[in-house]
């Protein structure tokens, strides 16, 4: 899995504090606060549960190698934006899935790589045959690799991290959600340090 941070608001904590500043009447020119002072604030604003301010900051994600079950749970997060690697345009090859560390030790990662080498087989046949690639696609399994541009707003960038980054998530998608919150939290440290 690759997991690059493409995009991001300059100055993201300033602009939630300056945007938090405003339901105050206080001044919010950027210059007028220090950086000490915005992280204080936002402190404060994650204690007091205030996340709208939060939504004032944003970051765009590149993700590339992350299966398209891993993709199904990301979707769910619905304030997200999201621009996919079609299947449809693009030829999905066959070294292109996700075998599960599980499956590796269990013994069958030989197997499950031949079933899929089949299933790739019958949907290039199914192509070259005058398939529709939309209609011959679904014979690709789950494990199928995708690639991916997400963005979103911070307050959902939370969301996402605390709810994927928990241990009773799947592993992949854990793996992805720590790999945001890493990224984030060199830019943003007091938006997300807490989520540790």
């Amino acid at each position: 899995m690759k997991v690059e941070l493409v995009n991001v608001t300059e100055a993201p904590e300033a602009s939630i504090a300056r945007a938090a500043r405003i339901s105050h009447q206080a001044s919010g020119r950027e210059e007028d606060y220090s950086k000490a002072e915005d992280r204080e604030l936002i402190r404060k604003l994650r204690d007091w549960g205030h996340w709208s301010p939060f939504e004032f900051a944003s970051a765009t994600f590149y993700v590339e190698g992350v299966s398209r079950s891993c993709l199904a749970q990301l979707t769910r997060h619905r304030l997200a934006s999201f621009m996919v690697r079609s299947m449809r345009y693009v030829k999905q090859k066959p070294e292109e899935v996700v075998i599960p560390d599980s499956v590796e030790e269990s013994g069958l990662a030989e197997e499950y790589r031949e079933k899929y080498a089949e299933l790739h087989d019958l949907y290039q046949k199914s192509v070259e045959a005058g398939v529709p690639k939309e209609d011959a696609r679904f014979l690709l399994p789950l494990g199928s690799k995708t690639s991916l541009y997400l963005k979103t707003n911070f307050r959902e960038f939370r969301h996402i991290i605390e709810l994927r980054g928990s241990q009773e998530a799947q592993w992949e998608i854990r793996e992805l959600a720590e790999s945001f919150h890493e990224r984030l939290a060199e830019i943003a440290p007091s938006v997300f340090e807490d989520l540790d």
